[in-house]
């Protein structure tokens, strides 16, 4: 039978007799260590970074969210301050000459209506006398030698009027004319409500 020898763990566990690690083995454990330290740092950094990314594109969104408002706020101000402007401006025009846009027409409607027998225009009922001032002078100045008929009517509006002849007419309208004021300020700032 064979006989039975001991195990032997090559290792001496008596006082002083411990098997010194190499300065190999040392050498390679701290660059285990070294290495693995490097990587849990680049790991934590790059968390870190694309943590901050994140956080900069939601403020850049945010941001140019604000600047977006900002801006059409600013244009639908500008729209309502132009659209202001252009009604006070038409406004001040008729207070101040409210018989030039009538002269005007008058005078475009005689170009196209010379040969017609009679012209009839209608105005507000305050502004007849007037009117019938201004036509006769226009219709003397441009040779128009057919009947001038002037109506008052309470349903027109002071500074409004409709010119009519055999062939056609033309509609002096106010309203009309500022609805049309407010599409043109829409049309420069498409976001606004100046076009309402």
């Amino acid at each position: 039978m064979a006989t039975a020898t001991k195990f032997m763990f090559g290792t001496d566990f008596r006082e002083g007799g411990r098997k010194a690690a190499s300065e190999a083995d040392l050498n390679a454990a701290r660059a285990e260590g070294f290495q693995a330290g490097h990587e849990q740092g680049r790991h934590e950094a790059e968390a870190q970074l694309n943590g901050l990314a994140g956080q900069l594109a939601r403020s850049a969104e945010r941001l140019f969210a604000l600047e977006s408002a900002r801006m059409a706020a600013i244009e639908e101000q500008a729209a309502q301050l132009a659209l202001a402007a252009a009604r006070a401006l038409a406004g001040a025009a008729l207070a101040e000459k409210p018989m030039a846009a009538l002269a005007q027409a008058v005078r475009e409607c005689i170009g196209h209506a010379r040969q017609a027998p009679h012209l009839v225009l209608r105005v507000n009922e305050t502004s007849v006398e007037a009117a019938e001032e201004l036509a006769s002078r226009l219709a003397r100045e441009h040779g128009f030698t057919g009947r001038l008929i002037v109506l008052g009517e309470p349903d027109i509006r002071p500074g409004d009027g409709r010119i009519e002849w055999a062939d056609g007419g033309f509609v002096l309208d106010g309203e009309r004319l500022s609805t049309l004021i407010g599409q043109a300020v829409a049309g420069v700032f498409p976001g606004s409500n100046a076009g309402q």
